[in-house]
């Protein structure tokens, strides 16, 4: 057995994978690691740097208030695109009027429980 970082160009090798559904969006700067029997895929694990948005807070004078969720939620998107060049971010909601906003603008829910790992 071997283990190796897969090249972009192997991605492919990734689609019975969990992986599976994401690696053609991965970027150069992703890392998959891997190992190898014999040249078959039998492990890998994919790192990627995703942009996560945190604390989002609206003084309690202006929730339910449109005008500084409106204005917030302008400026964070030109922020993703134009600064980070991203289409898309990670975020977490634990209250309920996160997550309605949340869902107001159509986010995705992330299935399984995250955790952060140090090393």
């Amino acid at each position: 057995m071997i283990t190796r970082i897969l090249q972009p160009g192997e991605y492919p090798k990734l689609a019975d994978t969990e992986a599976g559904p994401i690696w053609p969006q991965l970027t150069p700067q992703a890392r998959v690691v891997v190992v190898e029997d014999h040249g078959v895929l039998v492990g890998c694990h994919v790192l990627i740097a995703v942009l996560h948005a945190e604390c989002l807070w609206i003084h309690p004078d202006h929730r339910g208030k449109t005008s500084v969720a409106r204005r917030l939620w302008s400026a964070v998107r030109a922020e993703v695109r134009d600064h980070f060049q991203a289409s898309g971010f990670a975020t977490a909601a634990i209250s309920d009027d996160v997550r309605r906003l949340l869902q107001h603008v159509d986010a995705e829910p992330i299935p399984g429980q995250h955790f952060m790992v140090k090393v």
